[in-house]
């Protein structure tokens, strides 16, 4: 995240626990992202000024990638959800935003 210019604001060691708030510069858009890699979880808060919009977790997580694309900087992160396929984006560039889906692999 430190690529981005993000640094944490929370570190806990004995959990592997990162928590990352990010701004956007253009607009009041917040998001929250805190992970775990003891716990396999993952969670995103997205906020405009002080209120919440959404807040999204998940366990399972089997893989967070940092990604830069036509959509923007951010994270890409795969989940292990048995008969599906299930991944997040969350975006701290240009604009903070979160896509969450799961499909069922057919």
């Amino acid at each position: 995240m430190e690529e981005y210019g993000i640094e944490s604001v929370e570190v806990d060691p004995s959990l592997a626990l990162y928590r990352y708030v990010h701004k956007s510069k253009a607009s009041g858009g917040e998001v929250d992202v805190s992970f775990s890699a003891i716990i396999k979880s993952i969670q995103v808060v997205l906020r405009v000024s002080t209120h919440e919009l959404a807040t999204i977790s998940s366990e399972n997580v089997m893989s967070i990638e940092l990604v830069r694309d036509d959509a923007g900087a951010g994270l890409r992160v795969i989940f292990d959800a048995r008969d599906s396929t299930s991944e997040a984006k969350v975006i701290f560039e240009p604009e903070v935003s979160c896509r969450w889906w799961i499909v069922r692999n057919v």
